[in-house]
């Protein structure tokens, strides 16, 4: 349909060049322009329909979202200015609801009170999911932080939730694409269905490479068969790993005896070949554990 006929339906729409930055108005891609349309008194049929007429795959809450620049940034590939020195880091949320009565939007309000530095943005890109901007200024918040801010709010709203940190980037024109790799990651941590809440690229990046590239190489398949079918071997692994190879640490973390574990790992050697005291064998067989 011309765009000339949706005006005709909705004659306070207009095309312009760039999108308007204010939430009282919607913004519609259509090519290399934007249809702005004012918020106020348009339904949500109104906007199924013009979705259907422009052939717009995006949520009502994408549409909204149109309106936000760093929206537009990041997922429009919209240019910044060429000589930001800026830092920012995309904080990525899940939001599932327990109590429909609680919508999400009150959950990322209670978000963003929690930073001593007002956040840039802050939108929700669909029913479940949003997106947070932080500048890098001031107290820099670990995953142990967003952890602790996810357990509150979630019962606070009665909703679980999941975040992906992301790292602190320069906001120049290359944004918008580490974004994706960033996306891609959450996305891949949310289906694999696990009970962690808090995601960076540290903890996410090597079960996501090893998925997609070394899960079915031969060499990976015949040892996870024959490392992992040892007793206690996936448990000792995985404690090593996460104690840095510390043995001391990880005895206690296991509840065995400092010298119970060093048998393990003796008898490990034995039956493998691979020392888990050396850090190159112990993160082949970390590896090995994903499942």
């Amino acid at each position: 349909m011309e765009i000339n006929q949706v005006k005709t339906i909705f004659p306070q729409a207009v095309l312009r060049a760039d999108p308007v930055e204010n939430d009282q108005y919607l913004n519609f891609p259509v090519g290399n322009e934007w249809l702005i349309l004012p918020a106020n008194g348009v339904s949500g049929r109104e906007i199924a329909l013009l979705k259907l007429l422009l052939n717009d795959q995006s949520t009502s809450q994408t549409l909204l979202a149109n309106g936000h620049r760093w929206f537009r940034r990041l997922f429009l590939g919209e240019k910044g200015p060429a000589t930001s020195q800026q830092m920012v880091r995309v904080i990525q949320i899940q939001i599932i609801n327990q109590d429909p009565a609680i919508t999400p939007t009150k959950w990322l309000t209670a978000f963003q009170s929690m930073f001593e530095h007002p956040l840039l943005d802050a939108f929700l890109i669909s029913t479940d999911t949003a997106i947070a901007v932080e500048k890098l200024n001031g107290k820099v918040f670990a995953s142990d932080d967003f952890l602790g801010i996810s357990q509150t709010l979630d019962d606070d709203f009665y909703c679980t939730s999941k975040l992906y940190v992301g790292q602190y980037w320069p906001a120049d024109n290359n944004l918008g694409a580490v974004f994706a790799r960033e996306r891609e990651l959450f996305q891949f941590q949310v289906q694999q269905n696990t009970s962690r809440r808090v995601f960076t690229i540290a903890n996410s990046i090597l079960k996501y490479c090893f998925e997609k590239q070394l899960s079915q190489n031969e060499l990976i398949v015949r040892s996870k068969h024959e490392l992992l079918s040892l007793p206690d071997a996936r448990e000792t692994i995985t404690s090593l790993y996460q104690n840095g190879g510390n043995v001391s640490n990880t005895a206690k973390q296991l509840y065995v005896h400092r010298n119970t574990l060093q048998y393990r790992i003796r008898k490990f050697q034995q039956a493998t070949g691979f020392d888990l005291k050396d850090m190159n064998d112990l993160l082949f067989c970390y590896l090995l554990t994903f499942e």
